[in-house]
């Protein structure tokens, strides 16, 4: 599958658009075999500053763990991004054509009370109403040891204020 593959796909995902303001996301992580090792939310607040896109991301998991990610995203070309965060390893490449968007990165993951590098091949498809969903394969040693799924939404307050 390639990002071109969705380049007439509607509805248009503005990377950008969408996530300025506030959303919010629901989300899973399942492990290889499909268990479900862990859910949560997630609280997002978007800002742009001179062509920079910056989320603010806290995690609320459910057994009360809570985290923290801030990306910065900068659009490199029409259809490409880049974006930093501090659990990132270097840069997030990003791809986006019609309503789809796919990173690809490398991530030092939390497990424990250590870490893992691990590689996410992540996919958005932006669906009408406003849902965002977002499905993350995680590879370590090139091998898949799970998968995370998300689903987005604008909070109301800002989907009001816009009308």
């Amino acid at each position: 599958m390639k990002p071109q593959d969705f380049a007439q796909k509607e509805p248009y995902f503005d990377v950008f658009d969408y996530f300025e303001g506030n959303s919010r996301a629901w989300g899973i992580f399942e492990d290889r075999f499909g268990k479900l090792r862990r859910q949560f939310t997630v609280d997002i607040t978007g800002t742009i500053q001179d062509d920079v896109l910056t989320l603010e991301e806290d995690f609320i998991y459910d057994d009360g763990e809570t985290d923290r990610r801030v990306w910065v995203i900068t659009k490199t070309g029409e259809h490409s991004y880049v974006g930093q965060a501090d659990d990132i390893v270097g840069n997030a490449v990003g791809s986006q054509y019609g309503n789809a968007l796919n990173w690809s990165y490398d991530m030092d993951l939390k497990v424990g009370d250590g870490t893992w590098r691990v590689g996410f091949n992540d996919w958005m498809f932006l669906q009408p109403d406003g849902v965002l969903v977002n499905r993350a394969r995680v590879k370590k040693w090139g091998f898949e040891i799970g998968e995370v799924t998300l689903f987005f939404t604008k909070s109301p307050r800002v989907a009001q204020a816009a009308e």
